[in-house]
């Protein structure tokens, strides 16, 4: 609801310096201070008008000091009687203001006389002025200044004692002055404030009963639909019978641009989709920034009046509707110029464009939740995975038909314990370091889970299964996700892989050496001489054979890795040697790009428990790679040291880095970062898939970190050599 902007009472506190404990509230000071402001504007005005005209006629020499004394306190006291917040209590400020008073009275005196000034009386308006704002302390403190200020004339040169005896009397009349106002003024406050906030509170009364009885009137229609439609027209209707205007409108923002969306008082055949509101206007560009507008005297020709009513002339009172902090639309009522809107009438117009903002933003989210709800189950049961939905205690609220099948279920899994129904059903499962129940307890718990599970029965299905939590802010996991991928004929078809892979290239190893073969035959003059063309073509056959041969042999290698048995052959392994192989074999092309290779290899790093020449070959395979994506003249860094209880080895270089996108990726086969640069290169990408390969199989991890155009970081990790490892 829009509530009414209710003014602070002012404050009468203690003088400016907290002379005094005692705080009171005035009002009497709007009739002292703010209805006289004009005035007193006007009358500064008047008297330093006509002393610069008097100085400027005056023949005598001017003191330029106090012409400037006068305009600059003069300045400040109109900007002080202007922009002072007398509607709050700032008594240092206003005392400020108060020392500016009597620095231009004083500049007034002194060019009148100065001791034979006629404007010495204007000092008795100082004390007055402070009663009006300060507490007896506060008014005494400024009265003792003012007199102050009238005896500094008298300062210098000859003084009668008629003169002083003046000046005395003077002084103390200040005081008796300000005592008298602070009495007047503490005596009438209080029936001033009683009359003033009686009013105030009348009116604000008023006010609320109007709203509150408006806002009764919108939430019990609202509470009854939540058809947009019916909120707007409802809203039109009521705007239009509280405002009692000819017509009231609501204007919606969609897609950046307000549609007209209800209407009262416009043609009832008129088609609202094309009414085109003036964004161009000044009241509209206000009412878009998110203000209340109330304007005069308008045509509206954009509006689909009456034909009779075309031409007449309207006042408009305009608020917008708010959707959070934004501006998403308009209503707007409209009036014939004769029957202007009261004042009040913003107001109840801003409390109804709250309420329909409610109400319209309400049946936005039930449009969008109902069309959700229907993309849900369109996709829900769409999908060839298997889903299941539980609540926070695991219990089954929701599963398609795919998953349903996966269990084999004569009737409905719906309002089962998934724990139970996946023992019940589930032959084997694999989750790492989690069972089945623990897996499904740790998704509750808030985490991610991925594994594999095989149902019983004779189909024997496979499915990857993945728990998801339902993250609910306020409660935290509301329930789980299960995903089941079923993968039963991938399985099969990657039992078959190895063999199929070893089949394969043992068949292409013995045309490929055929090949390789007559080639050097060729290119040795064996056939007959040869021109350099030929040569040439040749030597990319033989390129080429060669390329291909080590990819079959990768892929071999590949295959045996995954053999029984490998990773029985442990043995202590010097990481410091294979790592200086490594190296060694990597010279000549290391050389050719002029590429700086070094070690750094700690001193305690113990031996690993590995192959060695497996060892050397991930080291070997990392540190290709490297030399081969560092442009010439770069730096490759290799380093080992211990990390309890694996030994770390690390191959370090500045080339030209792995996209973040790719880096997930780099250790798949046949997978290329940098797919034209590793085509120079000979590379097929399976070199980092046979070290992954490898490192797993040794129960160690590897990794990459990268950043384009930096360098590149590999890590791996062996076991520490021990004799309880070498005797598993």
């Amino acid at each position: 609801m829009c509530a009414m902007k209710i003014p602070r009472p002012f404050n009468r506190k203690s003088n400016l310096a907290r002379l005094s404990g005692d705080t009171r509230s005035e009002d009497i000071k709007r009739l002292l201070l703010v209805r006289a402001r004009l005035g007193i504007l006007l009358l500064w005005c008047v008297l330093v008008l006509t002393i610069v005209i008097y100085v400027s006629v005056q023949a005598e020499p001017v003191n330029y000091g106090m012409m400037v004394l006068l305009l600059v306190a003069f300045l400040l006291v109109e900007l002080g009687t202007n922009f002072f917040p007398f509607g709050e209590y700032r008594p240092y400020l206003f005392f400020i203001m108060m020392c500016a008073v009597l620095a231009l009275i004083s500049s007034l005196v002194y060019f009148t006389g100065n001791r034979e000034s006629l404007l010495g009386f204007l000092f008795l308006a100082v004390p007055i002025y402070a009663a009006a704002y300060y507490s007896y302390a506060g008014t005494l403190l400024v009265s003792s200044i003012t007199a102050v200020a009238l005896f500094i004339p008298f300062f210098s040169g000859n003084i009668e004692p008629v003169q002083i005896l003046s000046l005395t009397l003077s002084a103390v009349s200040y005081f008796i002055l300000g005592l008298i106002a602070c009495y007047i003024v503490e005596h009438e406050e209080p029936y001033a404030r009683e009359s003033h906030e009686f009013g105030r509170l009348l009116e604000v009364s008023r006010t609320r009963e109007k709203e509150i009885s408006v806002v009764y009137d919108l939430s019990r229609k609202f509470s009854y639909t939540l058809d947009l439609e019916t909120v707007l027209n409802t809203t039109t209707a009521l705007a239009r019978r509280m405002l009692e205007s000819k017509g009231s409108i609501v204007f919606l923002v969609e897609e950046g641009r307000p549609t007209l969306k209800a209407g009262l008082g416009i043609r009832p055949s008129a088609d609202m989709g094309t009414v085109e509101i003036p964004s161009g206007e000044e009241w509209m560009k206000r009412l878009s920034h998110g203000n209340n507008v109330v304007e005069e005297n308008l045509q509206l020709p954009w509006l689909p009046l009456p034909q009779e009513e075309q031409n007449d002339y309207y006042d408009i009172a305009a608020a917008p509707l708010f959707f959070g902090r934004e501006v998403a639309g308009y209503m707007i009522c409209f009036t014939p110029t004769d029957r202007p809107f009261p004042k009040d009438h913003i107001e109840i117009l801003s409390t109804l464009a709250s309420q329909a903002a409610v109400a319209v933003e309400k049946a936005h989210l039930y449009t969008r939740t109902l069309a959700d709800k229907t993309k849900l189950e369109t996709i829900f049961s769409a999908l060839r995975d298997g889903l299941l939905v539980t609540d926070s205690s695991g219990i089954l609220i929701q599963a398609n038909a795919v998953a349903e099948n996966i269990f084999k279920v004569g009737s409905s899994i719906i309002g089962q314990r998934l724990s139970t129904l996946l023992k019940s059903a589930v032959a084997t499962a694999e989750f790492g370091d989690y069972d089945l129940e623990e897996a499904l307890e740790a998704a509750l718990g808030g985490h991610d889970i991925s594994g594999e599970m095989t149902f019983a029965g004779e189909d024997g299905i496979t499915a990857q299964a993945h728990f998801i939590p339902l993250k609910d802010e306020p409660v935290g996991v509301s329930g789980v996700v299960l995903f089941l991928h079923d993968i039963t004929e991938l399985k099969r078809l990657d039992a078959m892989k190895p063999n199929f892979v070893s089949n394969v290239s043992h068949e292409l190893r013995t045309p490929l050496t055929s090949i390789s073969g007559y080639v050097d035959l060729l290119i040795a003059g064996r056939a007959g001489t040869l021109t350099a063309k030929q040569e040439k073509y040749l030597s990319v056959v033989k390129e080429q054979a060669t390329n291909l041969t080590k990819m079959i042999e990768d892929l071999l290698d590949l295959s045996r890795l995954k053999s029984a048995g490998e990773r029985t052959r442990l043995e202590k392994t010097n990481i410091a040697k294979a790592i200086d192989e490594s190296i060694k074999r990597l010279e000549d092309q290391a050389r050719k790009k002029d590429i700086k290779v070094e070690a750094r290899v700690s001193t305690n790093v113990p031996a690993a428990a590995a192959n060695h020449a497996r060892v050397t070959q991930i080291i070997a395979n990392i540190l290709e790679n490297a030399i081969k994506f560092t442009p010439p003249g770069g730096l490759v860094e290799i380093s080992a040291l211990k990390n309890e209880p694996y030994v770390q080895v690390q191959v370090t270089d500045n080339g030209i880095g792995i996209p973040p996108a790719a880096l997930p990726l780099v250790f798949n086969r046949f997978f290329q970062a940098q797919p034209g640069n590793a085509a120079e290169s000979g590379g097929f990408g399976l070199g980092l898939a046979i070290s992954r390969e490898i490192v797993d199989l040794y129960g160690g991890s590897i990794s990459a970190e990268s950043e384009p155009g930096k360098g590149s970081t590999f890590f791996f990790t062996v076991p520490i050599y021990s004799a309880d490892i070498a005797g598993d």
